[in-house]
């Protein structure tokens, strides 16, 4: 999963993640990778992709990781309701609202679905 960039911003809509937890944990790739990849040699992407999706999940600190909603939701359960590889759908990163929220959840949700979520700089090219 990529995010549509823009004219002068490679993160897209997930540019409000910049300098977070989750935008830390995004790999950048080269728009060379990606070609590559698009044309069967998937090696050079995965070279700069980094770990599984699942793997980025755990390395969110504990402190960040407590679903915003614990105190006042009857269903909070210590062991389920944080980033894991079985996210429960209703869970809410902490310290989040609008867009941010948005795009923590967004990123969070493919990673415990095993998608990787990259940002991709430079530019792509077409093989004739």
């Amino acid at each position: 999963m990529r995010p549509y960039p823009k004219p002068d911003e490679s993160w897209g809509e997930l540019a409000v993640l910049r300098g977070t937890i989750w935008g830390d944990l995004l790999p950048i790739v080269s728009g060379a990778a990606i070609t590559d990849a698009l044309h069967g040699r998937v090696t050079p992407l995965m070279n700069e992709i980094g770990p599984h999706p699942h793997g980025l999940l755990r390395q969110i600190p504990e402190t960040e990781n407590k679903c915003a909603l614990h105190a006042t939701c009857i269903m909070y359960a210590a062991k389920t309701c944080h980033p894991g590889k079985h996210l429960v759908e209703c869970y809410r990163p902490p310290n989040t609202d609008g867009k941010l929220l948005i795009a923590a959840s967004n990123v969070m949700r493919a990673w415990a679905d095993g998608r990787y979520v990259i940002i991709v700089e430079g530019d792509e090219f077409s093989v004739g």
